[in-house]
């Protein structure tokens, strides 16, 4: 009865990698480089694509009760850019606020391959991987 109480508490779950603000006050616009940035907030969750010279840092808080999907707390983006000589150029701060929703494509890509059975499935790699026959996946040998 304990354990199934236990798992209407709601919790929190924490995603990211949104750097501490004290160590956000250590960067010197104008003088840090990408280099010492990383070395001070560790890597970007990404970088910016297409001529975007920045670094992006996100965190989340979500809060997720029992089986139910979780819902979103709290969420901040830092952006920091960097000039064409890769310096610090400016920081911004997001929070969830000035973010926008961005719906996945339902569309699927196309592959050449053929379809398994279940049987051909479950049945297929029997042999793979002993010594002579097929390929060894990761092993740098290749079939002549």
């Amino acid at each position: 009865m304990l354990f199934s109480l236990n798992s209407c508490v709601s919790q929190k779950l924490v995603h990211g990698n949104l750097p501490d603000a004290q160590l956000v006050s250590i960067l010197k616009v104008g003088i840090d480089s990408k280099k010492s940035t990383t070395q001070i907030l560790g890597e970007p969750t990404f970088r910016g694509v297409l001529g975007d010279n920045s670094f992006y840092y996100v965190g989340t808080v979500n809060s997720k009760l029992a089986f139910l999907d979780p819902k979103l707390d709290t969420q901040f983006i830092l952006e920091i850019n960097f000039d064409k000589n890769n310096k610090l150029k400016k920081l911004f701060l997001y929070d969830e606020d000035e973010s926008i929703d961005v719906s996945m494509s339902s569309l699927e890509t196309k592959h050449s391959g053929k379809k398994l059975t279940f049987l051909q499935q479950i049945f297929g790699n029997i042999g793979v991987g002993s010594v002579g026959r097929g390929t060894i996946i990761g092993s740098g040998k290749a079939d002549n």
